[in-house]
């Protein structure tokens, strides 16, 4: 409900005094009786008054007149209708209207007061509107005859018509396709294809401090139409582009007038690629929209960014037309802008004149702004849209935009997957050590060992279940996860006195997380080995070779742009190595040096990505490395009172790797691009590795155990844990 007389109007005609920076309602919280006492106050004696000044003298004897009527809201309202006298009708925080919002008889003026704004839908004899603050949308039609002032602090979109003048004060924005008298902007006006453009029946004033926001589109931008003069006194305007494939050069009318004064004082343009260039003739104001000189490589902030741009193949520069300037509807688009204008308003209009009633006036229609903009001779269009979005980006979003198109992850592929098999080697190294030596040997250590095994046939089997995860991280390009789940079992049995063999299989999932990348790897593992025991020398020989099943999506987005790539591709890996090592200990203890050469091969084929114009070609790749470890290893079987064996173990090697450890992958836009080549985590040259475990032989036959094992590299850390059950025959 509204509550009359909330506060005094004198105190409202002060506020409004201060907030529009004149000095007429100074003293307003005085008498009526002493604000008339001083000349200046007497219009007959200021021949020379300009019209704001008049229109504040109209505002103060508005509100300090003894029959105005303040009538505030604060809650939710559909319908209200205002007494038949003069009506100060405020809105505050929590007032909104539904419908019909009527001032009734009289003189009246709207104040709009909510720091949250609101929706005028219908608006009916109203004078005056004045937005102290808060952000409003208006579709009144033919209200507001006497004209609307918007505040520092206050925001007017006007989707209907204001048959007053509008005047926009420092800090103050407004925005619509709406029909208003004369426009006088001191804050912001913003243009773009969502709310329009304003059409002016009167003169469009921006004045120094206003600032113009700008929307272009693929299609065209908003024209503002002015039946009188549109006067530009050196305002800024700020040009906002909105998502979609751009002719590398386009044109577009900013204002249409009967007559053009003036120029804008500076043009923001923040987009890296595109320059924009303003045309003033008598009639009309252009811009001109065209690829600048800019290389596409210079936002570049990584290598493979970097790489990326310089690949790209350019749509061949038109030569752009400077006029004519065709006119072709633009569609839809909801770009924000947001910009804090400066000062300040150099003319007004009268905000309330006298008047004893208001009639409605509502026209037919509404006319809504032209959009602008092909030129004259149709340019040669970007072949790539995920290019022609870069070339449109800003200088914020451009570095961003270079590093997803590079797709910099996919040169970790052959580190992440030579790491997902490293645990099926490990596996069957595990295996090999813990075989039972049958050649006789009377050492403590190989009776420990024996003990350890807990086997007393000539054959075994073993399953092991593998979870495996870790790390590589390659500064600016960011991290990639891996992490494997899989189970290897195996089999093996003696040849001879000296000779152990056996095969293996497993099957492995690989999951793989980047940065807007996602990948997964099903692989299938063989491999076969071999231990020869000579005393307390022991030779271990194995192989393993693995068949990857891989898929990708990478997700890019920027500018409007968004594509969703995958991609499928076949890979394999065969690893090998031969290690020596020698027992030193006796007893129940066991401490093992040993020394191994390793090879490791990775070989991907060529794939596609499928999706948008962001896919990529991804050429294949093979490289392969050979390796030595040295190490120590140490283990001590305790026999348990109920027979078991229970064995800690715990090993440490270091590996060095040989050879060419960079990770390259070439890859090429499927449209307009050339090859390029981006650079991945480097394998690590050295690495320190650690294995931690326990065995428990629960009889002759049976085996458990389990371990963790850990790796530090340069650039990548890995960690896992497996679990083992054995069981000889």
């Amino acid at each position: 409900m509204p509550t009359q007389n909330l506060f005094a109007p004198k105190h409202l005609a002060l506020a409004i005094s201060l907030a529009m920076g004149g000095v007429a309602l100074a003293n307003a919280e005085q008498s009526t009786e002493a604000i008339e006492q001083p000349p200046s106050m007497e219009t007959t004696e200021q021949p020379e008054t300009n019209p704001k000044q008049q229109a504040m003298e109209r505002l103060k004897g508005f509100l300090t007149d003894a029959s105005t009527v303040p009538i505030t809201f604060t809650t939710p309202e559909t319908l209200f209708k205002g007494t038949d006298v003069n009506d100060l009708i405020t809105l505050t925080d929590g007032a909104s209207f539904t419908g019909r919002l009527d001032g009734g008889k009289g003189d009246n003026v709207l104040f709009l007061n909510a720091a949250n704004g609101g929706t005028l839908n219908d608006t009916r004899n109203f004078n005056g509107l004045f937005v102290a603050q808060g952000n409003w949308t208006l579709s009144s039609k033919g209200d507001f005859h006497e004209g609307v002032l918007v505040n520092s602090g206050g925001a007017l979109t006007n989707l209907g018509s204001i048959k007053g003048d509008v005047y926009i004060q420092n800090g103050g924005s407004f925005a619509g396709k709406g029909t208003v008298g004369n426009l006088e902007v001191g804050g912001l006006l913003t243009v773009n294809a969502a709310l329009g453009a304003p059409r002016v029946k009167g003169n469009l004033h921006l004045a120094p401090g206003a600032e113009l926001a700008y929307e272009v589109t693929p299609a065209g931008g908003q024209t503002i139409k002015v039946d009188g003069t549109a006067q530009l006194e050196g305002a800024t305007l700020k040009i906002v582009s909105a998502p979609g494939e751009y002719p590398q050069s386009s044109q577009y009318k900013i204002i249409e007038a009967r007559e053009v004064k003036g120029e804008f004082g500076r043009i923001e343009n923040d987009l890296a690629y595109i320059t924009a260039t303003a045309q003033y003739n008598k009639k009309s104001v252009g811009l001109t929209y065209a690829r600048n000189g800019e290389p596409i490589q210079s936002l570049a902030l990584t290598e493979n960014a970097g790489e990326l741009a310089g690949s790209i193949i350019e749509p061949e520069q038109p030569t752009s037309p400077t006029v004519p300037i065709a006119t072709t509807p633009a569609p839809a688009s909801m770009t924000a802008v947001i910009a804090a204008p400066a000062p300040a308003l150099t003319s007004v209009a009268t905000l309330i004149e006298d008047s004893a009633s208001v009639e409605s006036s509502i026209p037919n229609e509404i006319v809504t702004a032209q959009t602008t903009a092909q030129p004259a001779s149709e340019p040669a269009k970007p072949i790539n849209t995920a290019v022609a979005a870069l070339l449109i980006s800003d200088k914020a979003t451009a570095p961003i935009a270079l590093d997803q198109l590079a797709a910099g992850s996919n040169a970790n592929l052959a580190k992440a997957t030579l790491s997902s098999v490293t645990p099926v080697s490990a596996s069957m190294l595990s295996a090999m050590r813990q075989l039972d030596n049958r050649s006789g040997s009377t050492d403590g250590s190989r009776s420990s060992t024996h003990q350890a095994s807990g086997s007393e046939g000539s054959g075994r089997v073993w399953f092991q279940a593998l979870g495996h995860g870790g790390k590589i991280d390659r500064d600016a390009d960011g991290i990639l996860q891996h992490a494997t789940q899989g189970l290897v079992m195996g089999a093996d049995w003696r040849l001879d006195e000296h000779w152990h063999v056996g095969l293996l299989g497993g099957k492995s999932q690989t999951k793989l997380d980047a940065r807007q990348y996602d990948g997964d790897l099903d692989s299938w593992h063989l491999g076969a080995y071999a231990v020869r025991q000579d005393g307390p020398l022991s030779l271990r020989l194995g192989a393993t070779y693995a068949s990857h099943d891989g898929s990708s999506t990478r997700r890019v987005a920027f500018k409007g742009f968004s594509d969703r790539l995958k991609g499928n591709y076949d890979a394999n890996t065969q690893q090998a190595f031969a290690e020596a090592g020698f027992s030193l200990g006796r007893n129940t203890v066991t401490l093992e040096p040993f020394a191994s050469l390793g090879y490791e091969r990775y070989q991907r084929d060529s794939y596609n990505e499928k999706g948008g114009d962001a896919a990529l070609k991804v050429y294949g790749q093979t490289r392969d490395n050979f390796s030595s470890t040295f190490g120590l290893r140490v283990a001590q079987v305790n026999t348990l009172d109920n027979g078991m064996h229970l064995t800690p173990r715990l090993s440490a090697g270091w590996k060095h790797t040989f050879g060419e450890i960079d990770s390259d992958t070439r890859q090429q836009l499927l449209k307009g691009g050339k090859r390029f080549e981006v650079t991945g985590a480097a394998l690590d040259r050295n690495v320190l590795s650690v294995d931690a475990g326990v065995d428990l032989g629960i009889s002759a036959a049976h085996t458990l155990g389990v371990g963790l094992t850990g790796e530090l590299g340069n650039d990548s850390r890995k960690y896992g844990v497996a679990g083992q059950w054995r069981m000889a025959f």
